[in-house]
């Protein structure tokens, strides 16, 4: 199946949206602001109805994985980019920019893309299917949300507070949606790839740039650096899954290219996040590779590992043991992982463990059901006092929040979403036949399990950088399914004409 082409008319708009919002950026002028925007947006509705949908959600993807998020705070606050402003109008509301706006440009995008969807869906009548159980699951996850919000008001929730407890999660179901139904062909994992590793690679250099541009002094009271990251929190998130992807090529043999790709990307990954200095891109790298180390199949790579891996074993126990009391030096990487599960060595670690208490006690009281939404946890054992008004809406750890918020009928109707898709990557795993399918599929587990372990550590549910990781992860892996046989193209609910077309065309693609 040949890939859909952008129309002339749609690329003079999208150049003439850049260009526009660059001016408006850089002049940064209030009244050419308020004049500028209306014609940004109807530009990029107009770019956005003419393009093909698979253009638009990559474009989309890598926007919202390099621009900076301002509720993020990027680099602490400390320096901005050129494209800061930009990133501004994009992934924040609009009262951060202009004053007032319960919706951001993200949401205008994605507005123009579902109508998008509903004009162009008769255009590819033989594409791809998706099956109908992943459809079920991201309606599941909506009426879950739904469910919740209702109760939380019953439980004199408040509106505000609930808007902030949904933002992003009702989003991943969406751009799931879009994204299967944008990626038509058999190939077009390696378009998602592409981008989910150019933006790391991005994010990777510009984490590295601002360390060494900003300087690194200490506060003389908490004893911690004035710059205590490069870029953001969630873009552990990011560097991870850019990280899988190049690994996971390696690993299955994907040829000389890949091999090439490594000796660059590897260390431009590693520098970002050294740069980034956030102990939970470690986290989540050692546990990926774990997990993928477990579940790939044999190769000669893996037998060498598994060797290496004997004999190292002694050493690597002995080297934890001496350096868990230790500081710095060559017993930093032992630091950092006493810091992420020792309270005692820690206090962000120690107050996450009272925040976990309280979320824990809330829950024994609703087990079914949670508090609803725009409802907080109970302080049972007081925390500390900071200036921040969402503390007991939006924990640290976002998997207990589902369940604090939403009980247990609240977690499984927004995680089965996330399970269908680890689910149907895995199964691709095994079906696919060619290394770079492997691959991708391997890379769709990792980047469900890398969001999965960032909203445990660090807020990492309410982030453009899962939503737009995951949710064209879980597409993917829908497609690699379909195409490998993982799963039956019955499934899928087309007309039996357009599944024989669709299977024969994917077969002929591959």
């Amino acid at each position: 199946m040949a890939t859909p082409t952008v129309p002339a008319e749609a690329k003079t708009a999208f150049i003439a949206l850049l260009v526009l919002a660059g001016l408006a950026s850089v002049l940064d002028v209030g009244i050419i602001g308020w004049l500028v925007g209306p014609i940004c947006i109807l530009l990029g509705w107009f770019a956005i109805i003419r393009a093909p949908l698979r253009s638009t959600m990559l474009t989309l993807m890598f926007f919202a994985l390099v621009f900076e998020n301002p509720s993020e705070q990027p680099a602490a606050g400390q320096w901005a980019s050129p494209f800061a402003p930009v990133g501004r109008l994009m992934l924040a509301h609009f009262k951060m920019s202009l004053g007032f706006g319960p919706v951001g440009g993200m949401d205008l995008m994605l507005m123009a893309a579902i109508a998008a969807f509903y004009l162009q869906r008769r255009a590819t009548p033989n594409r791809i299917g998706t099956p109908r159980l992943m459809v079920t699951l991201a309606h599941v996850t909506y009426a879950t949300i739904a469910f919740t919000f209702v109760l939380g008001k019953l439980r004199g929730g408040q509106m505000n507070f609930a808007m902030w407890q949904m933002d992003r999660v009702m989003y991943l179901p969406t751009v799931f949606l879009l994204c299967q139904a944008a990626f038509t062909g058999a190939k077009d994992y390696l378009a998602v790839g592409k981008v989910a590793l150019a933006a790391a690679l991005i994010r990777s250099a510009q984490a590295m740039y601002v360390r060494a541009v900003v300087p690194a002094t200490t506060e003389p009271i908490s004893g911690e650096s004035s710059l205590p990251y490069a870029t953001t929190h969630n873009d552990s998130m990011l560097f991870a899954v850019g990280t899988v992807i190049v690994v996971s090529l390696l690993i299955q043999r994907a040829g000389k290219k890949a091999n090439r790709l490594a000796l660059w990307a590897i260390p431009i990954l590693m520098g970002g996040m050294l740069a980034n200095h956030r102990r939970m891109v470690w986290v989540e790298i050692v546990l990926v590779f774990f997990t993928l180390y477990l579940i790939s199949e044999p190769n000669v790579i893996k037998r060498k590992l598994n060797r290496l891996l004997l004999l190292s074993t002694p050493l690597v126990l002995g080297y934890i043991a001496v350096g868990w009391g230790s500081s710095g030096g060559i017993f930093k990487p032992v630091n950092v992982l006493r810091s992420a599960v020792d309270s005692s060595a820690d206090t962000s670690t120690a107050w996450r463990d009272l925040e976990n208490f309280n979320l824990i006690f809330t829950l024994r009281n609703f087990p079914l059901t949670g508090v609803g939404y725009g409802n907080g946890f109970w302080e049972m054992w007081p925390m500390p006092v900071v200036d921040y008004e969402l503390e007991r809406y939006i924990p640290h750890n976002s998997i207990l929040g589902l369940y604090c918020y939403g009980g247990y009928v609240g977690y499984l109707g927004i995680t089965s979403l996330w399970v269908g898709g680890i689910y149907l990557a895995l199964r691709s795993y095994h079906q696919c036949k060619e290394p770079t399918q492997k691959a991708a599929a391997l890379a769709c587990f990792g980047a469900i399990l890398v969001y999965y372990l960032q909203c445990f550590g660090d807020m990492g549910l309410g982030s453009w950088t899962g939503v737009y990781l995951v949710g064209p992860a879980i597409a993917v892996a829908c497609k690699l399914a379909v195409v490998s046989g993982a799963w039956e193209v019955d499934s899928v609910r087309r007309p039996a004409s357009a599944r024989v077309d669709a299977s024969a065309g994917a077969q002929k693609e591959a």
